[in-house]
């Protein structure tokens, strides 16, 4: 890639700071910039459990979901073990047959999915895929690996700052509560954070929910 094509994608992946935007951007930037790539898909990981968190064609999710119901396929071994794997052609791979069969009759006829660099417990994959057998040369392996680069610290930064809005959001939701509690209760500011705390404990109930119940008008024991 140039230069000049490098600035463009980190100026389009970084464009507004949300998670699920910068992943749409990255499948949307992976077709436009990646040579093979027709279609492209991410999968996320975060746990035990795995999504599709974006998409740029049908086709690309259905074969997504086919790797889901045949519990085989290069995105999910890419998440379990390999940093990368390609599939030249679908007629006659034969690490994931089920899979690379239904993905033929779709029209896919060669993958590459490459491990963004996210840290676990969050792991995520992208799926690209051609319509071509051997859509993806040596020439496309190694601009795929750039690009992934290139995402990875895009969707680091996206997550971040998700993170960060998630806990102010928090925080002030339990501050409102707080303040419910404080006026109908005349409790200070500190007993308030504790009767929210103990039926968090209690209730097995995470302390932004609890917080979210005072808002909505639930009454809670203040003793």
């Amino acid at each position: 890639m140039k230069d000049a094509d490098l600035a463009h994608i980190v100026e389009q992946l970084s464009a507004e700071p949300d998670e699920s935007y910068t992943l749409q951007q990255v499948v949307d930037q992976a077709v436009a910039n990646v040579p093979g790539c027709d279609m492209c898909s991410v999968f996320v990981r975060e746990r035990k459990t795995v999504q599709v968190a974006a998409t740029t064609d049908p086709r690309a999710r259905a074969v997504d979901d086919l790797q889901f119901d045949l519990d085989e396929g290069p995105c999910l071994s890419v998440l379990r073990e390999h940093e990368i794997a390609s599939v030249p052609d679908t007629d006659t791979d034969q690490r994931w047959p089920r899979w690379s069969s239904g993905a033929a009759e779709q029209g896919v006829r060669s993958t590459l999915s490459v491990r963004l660099a996210i840290e676990d417990p969050y792991l995520a994959c992208l799926n690209m895929y051609s319509s071509r057998v051997d859509g993806f040369d040596d020439d496309a392996l190694e601009e795929a690996v750039v690009y992934a680069r290139l995402a990875s610290v895009a969707l680091l930064q996206a997550r971040e700052i998700s993170g960060l809005r998630s806990a102010l959001g928090n925080r002030l939701l339990i501050g409102a509560a707080q303040g419910i509690l404080m006026e109908r209760y005349g409790l200070t500011m500190g007993r308030a954070f504790e009767v929210l705390r103990r039926h968090s404990n209690d209730t097995n109930t995470k302390l932004h929910d609890v917080a979210q119940g005072v808002v909505d008008g639930i009454t809670l024991r203040s003793s």
